[in-house]
């Protein structure tokens, strides 16, 4: 059995086609934005001791499919040999190349996070 500790990355995220950027924000319903852009869910399969980390669109895509990745996934790690944090910490490299801001995002993303699970 693993313990996985708290999940940092966001379980939804927003994917403007026309410029290939996500951001953490979605945009608010009923906008241009909300219609042009695709919305995507995260994913996370374990295998064994492997945690594999996908999102998956609103459109019946992979965002890694959309990004041209080399890999399937987002991010993939051996719990064996790594933290499940670690693994998230991939996930999130992998994604600020895609973002407009990404330390804007990034920090948005841990505010909120914060807020949600604070620290004693």
């Amino acid at each position: 059995m693993f313990d996985l500790g708290k999940l940092y990355i966001p379980t939804i995220l927003s994917f403007d086609p026309s410029s290939k950027t996500i951001s953490f924000t979605l945009p608010e319903f009923f906008t241009k934005e909300h219609f042009e852009h695709v919305q995507y869910s995260l994913e996370l399969n374990i295998l064994g001791s492997d945690a594999i980390i996908y999102y998956y669109g609103e459109d019946d895509t992979y965002l890694s499919q959309v990004l041209d990745l080399d890999e399937e996934y987002i991010a993939a790690g051996s719990l064996e040999y790594e933290s499940f944090g670690a693994i998230q910490e991939k996930a999130l490299k992998q994604l600020e190349h895609f973002m407009l801001d990404p330390k804007t995002e990034l920090l948005d993303l841990f505010n909120q996070n914060e807020e949600e699970f604070p620290l004693e």
